[in-house]
């Protein structure tokens, strides 16, 4: 697995040097010996919530997740919640076939990295970057692909979403995944929840757009009752590919409760998202897949089962992740590597295709 470091861009993420003795210094309380060797400690420069750190331990390739750093500013999520991520990962190992890490240790501890961690194995193959995004870099492995490779991967990162769910929201296995939010549904209690995201992640700041979103998506809530499994963060990019197909499905941080539609939407609008971006900066167009009708009949045809039109649920996508966004910007602005924004809907880039989906509902 081929990763940048992290540079100057991100400095809000531990470096390698910083972590290298720590790492050490837990290895040796973990395997209650001497003798052990932490070396090849990587950081790369990617992931929104968490930091990603790379190494080998006695030789063995590991990876650790870290929940942010107390005390750093505009963490993107309320709370990091590694318990869940790894209830969610074991869950998806019982229950189905699709590839999810293999966790060595979950350490509640900060005393070794100054926050918790979980420790997996690593798995070699390709991730699809978000920088450059790979739908748009020419020297990218996924562009030097074939239509057909392309087509494989498409169907079998479906797959992937049809399989997780199988994993249905209303038994005592997916408990820890109940929101306490209001809402007859759980799609009622994920917008709310969206709605107090907002609140807390703008830190004062008003965004149009946003509030725009939270007040037509509220109006216009689908009576969607499934309740299966959601992935939460369903996209190529945090998947890691052999030959165009999943061999590990990573980052379950947002990991919930809700109709099948919404993880599906996500891996859409991003695709969406990616193609808006081709466009605005005079690029090639991104290769056509992962388009929304398409997408709704190749899931209906592999689950058997029947979806919503995906327009509504690709404008919570859009919501969802520009409140992310917004953050990600606060934490730039913090931290001196973006200028402050005069137009309250720059902080989240794509205030035009966001009001172009909320139109189309």
């Amino acid at each position: 697995m081929t990763e940048s470091t992290a540079g100057t861009t991100t400095p809000w993420r531990r470096t390698a040097s910083q972590l290298e003795t720590g790492l050490t210094q837990w290895a040796h309380s973990f395997l209650n010996k001497e003798g052990v060797a932490v070396s090849d400690v990587r950081v790369p420069d990617s992931g929104m919530a968490n930091d990603t750190v790379l190494f080998r331990l006695n030789g063995e390739a590991l990876v650790a997740r870290l929940a942010p750093a107390p005390g750093s500013p505009y963490p993107t999520f309320p709370r990091y919640d590694l318990e869940l991520q790894r209830s969610a990962i074991e869950l998806v190992r019982e229950r189905t076939n699709v590839p999810v890490p293999e966790i060595v240790h979950l350490e509640d501890s900060d005393v070794w990295l100054g926050a918790p961690f979980m420790v997996t194995r690593q798995v070699e193959g390709l991730v699809p970057s978000d920088n450059p995004p790979y739908l748009l870099d020419p020297n990218g492995w996924f562009l030097q692909g074939t239509s057909q490779d392309w087509r494989r991967l498409e169907t079998s990162t479906i797959e992937v979403l049809v399989q997780l769910h199988q994993i249905g929201g209303d038994d005592e296995t997916t408990a820890f995944l109940q929101s306490d939010q209001p809402g007859g549904t759980a799609l009622a209690k994920l917008v709310a929840f969206c709605h107090k995201y907002y609140d807390w992640a703008r830190d004062g700041q008003a965004v149009p757009v946003l509030e725009r979103a939270i007040e037509v998506l509220s109006a216009t809530l689908p009576s969607n009752r499934r309740c299966v499994l959601n992935w939460g963060d369903a996209r190529p990019g945090n998947i890691i590919y052999r030959d165009f197909v999943p061999v590990v499905v990573l980052d379950w941080e947002m990991a919930g409760l809700g109709p099948p539609e919404v993880d599906l939407a996500w891996t859409t609008f991003f695709q969406r998202f990616f193609g808006e971006m081709a466009q605005k900066y005079g690029l090639a167009p991104v290769p056509a897949m992962f388009q929304r009708e398409e997408s709704k009949a190749l899931y209906e045809r592999l689950s058997g089962e029947t979806l919503d039109n995906l327009a509504w649920y690709e404008a919570l996508a859009g919501l969802r992740f520009g409140i992310i966004l917004m953050r990600m910007s606060l934490r730039s602005i913090a931290f001196g590597t973006q200028e402050p924004a005069s137009d309250p809907d720059a902080l989240m880039m794509f205030a035009p295709l966001l009001e172009h989906l909320l139109d189309e509902i």
